[in-house]
């Protein structure tokens, strides 16, 4: 004897209604809510550190200039004399620590030029401690040391030609994101010889 199932009779007993179907769906929604719990405790718990470091260059005379110029730095005579900046930044939550530097290797910066002296170094926020900084020829060395979280630090040098840019690093467990930006077509953007 065969038994058929009116509309009515099946509209009454939903299929949301069933006990199984609310088993079957709970599963993957308990997996996916479990996994996205897991993945926030590791990441309040290890959040990721990056660095990025951005570099840009501005010459300090731009174009042909009639008669003789004489460009010099402390006794050293400059052809071609360009501003460039360094800007390292920390915009994760975490400090990049001294020992992140493997084997206390520094961060560096080589510009392949004749010339390279560094003139200023800033630090935002204000009260924010840079790495220590030094020069060996034409390469920038930055640290070992601490950079915190939020951290930026600026540094300004004086190069003679323009610059090509080389980074090494031997940051661990760091991301670490290196830019260059070109210099600016405006000519009012020209960093002045003399500042008033």
């Amino acid at each position: 004897m065969y038994h058929f199932l009116s509309a009515q009779a099946v509209a009454s007993g939903a299929f949301y209604a069933t006990e199984t179907f609310w088993t079957a769906v709970g599963v993957p929604v308990a997996a996916v809510l479990g996994s996205g719990t897991i993945w926030a405790a590791f990441r309040v718990a290890h959040p990721r550190r990056r660095l990025i470091c951005t570099v840009s260059h501005t010459p300090l005379v731009r174009g042909a200039i009639g008669g003789s110029l004489e460009i010099s730095r402390n006794g050293t005579p400059l052809t071609d004399p360009h501003l460039v900046t360094v800007v390292l930044a920390n915009p994760g939550r975490r400090d990049i620590a001294s020992s992140a530097f493997d084997r206390g290797e520094p961060f560096r910066v080589r510009f392949a030029v004749p010339y390279a002296e560094l003139l200023r170094t800033e630090s935002l926020p204000d009260d924010a401690q840079a790495p220590p900084t030094r020069m060996r020829g034409t390469e920038l060395h930055i640290g070992p040391g601490r950079l915190g979280a939020g951290t930026t630090v600026t540094y300004d040098l004086l190069v003679d030609t323009a610059p090509t840019y080389d980074f090494r690093h031997s940051l661990l467990d760091v991301r670490v994101q290196c830019t260059t930006a070109p210099p600016p077509r405006d000519p009012s953007r020209t960093v002045p010889l003399v500042r008033p």
